[in-house]
């Protein structure tokens, strides 16, 4: 009797980020004078994004912080992994109890995705995933978060590096199914997940629609003021945007019909996002001979 295989609907990706790991008791009061969140009552095994910000309130880092056993996880961005440690020491009081430590290659972070949570839990076992979209659960030995997208639902696996190959084998074995650069990217196109592909580009948070996780009531961080001053204002002249091409484009500068700058930070196939003028309309042409519709992310 031949034995079919189910249907694949589960896919998983192994990210890159850098790794910084800080304890101490005054490290979440340290880190907090940084970001662009408040983490001030952050609980055991919480999760929350945030941002280091320049002086003129530009990104430098997009952040995502878990307190695990009584120690700060800081996932960033690769590129950036030493000047951000750099500037983490540097702000380090001489009086405060803070250590920082660099957790590159010690720890990885699998995404696996699916149309629907059963699939996931299918694969990784029913009470694997809680309900929550800021807390971890510990299961075994990893720690799940469940996130709710915009199409999909995506579950991150955090992990230790040298336990990657037996999960990667136990997964596959159930079904899970790696995909490529090109697979990640569309699905993060498709529900709106920003990269280091928009962070790297030193954009302002609100460009980036990432008001939510600036906190201009905890009191002063590095661009703290900018961002005031912005929302004081009320206006943006630019922002990211999704956009669907009848071609697929390169990551790039471009020239819309209106004569205004496009700047396009991820693609895929015809696909992807692009920071472009708030007066734009939502049809545009690029270059006099490319053509792309525009939506919200």
């Amino acid at each position: 009797m031949i034995q079919l295989k189910p249907e694949n609907h589960c896919k998983y990706y192994t990210r890159n980020y850098s790794a910084t790991v800080i304890e101490g008791k005054d490290s979440i009061l340290h880190i907090n004078r940084i970001i662009t969140s408040d983490i001030a009552e952050i609980t055991d095994l919480e999760y929350c994004k945030s941002l280091i910000c320049d002086a003129n309130g530009k990104i430098i880092d997009a952040i995502e912080i878990s307190n695990i056993s009584g120690q700060l996880l800081l996932l960033g961005i690769s590129a950036n992994a030493e000047n951000t440690r750099n500037l983490i020491v540097s702000g380090i009081h001489w009086n405060e109890d803070v250590k920082i430590m660099n957790g590159d290659g010690a720890l990885s972070i699998i995404s696996m995705f699916a149309e629907n949570l059963e699939e996931i839990k299918r694969i990784l076992g029913e009470k694997s995933v809680n309900e929550s979209h800021s807390m971890w659960n510990e299961y075994g030995d990893y720690y799940t978060l469940n996130t709710q997208l915009k199409k999909d639902i995506q579950v991150n696996i955090l992990i230790q590096s040298n336990r990657v190959q037996d999960f990667i084998g136990i997964i596959e074995a159930k079904g899970a199914e790696s995909c490529t650069k090109e697979l990640w990217d569309m699905h993060r196109i498709e529900n709106g997940i920003l990269s280091d592909e928009e962070y790297v580009h030193k954009f302002l948070p609100s460009e980036l629609g990432l008001e939510k996780i600036v906190n201009l009531k905890k009191g002063c961080y590095p661009g703290q003021e900018i961002h005031a001053r912005l929302e004081s204002r009320g206006k943006i002249t630019k922002k990211i945007r999704r956009y669907n091409a009848d071609i697929r484009l390169e990551s790039g500068t471009y020239t819309s019909n209106s004569g205004r700058k496009v700047t396009v930070t991820s693609s895929s196939k015809n696909k992807g996002f692009a920071m472009l003028s708030v007066k734009e309309n939502s049809e545009i042409t690029l270059n006099d001979d490319i053509s792309l519709l525009i939506e919200e992310l």
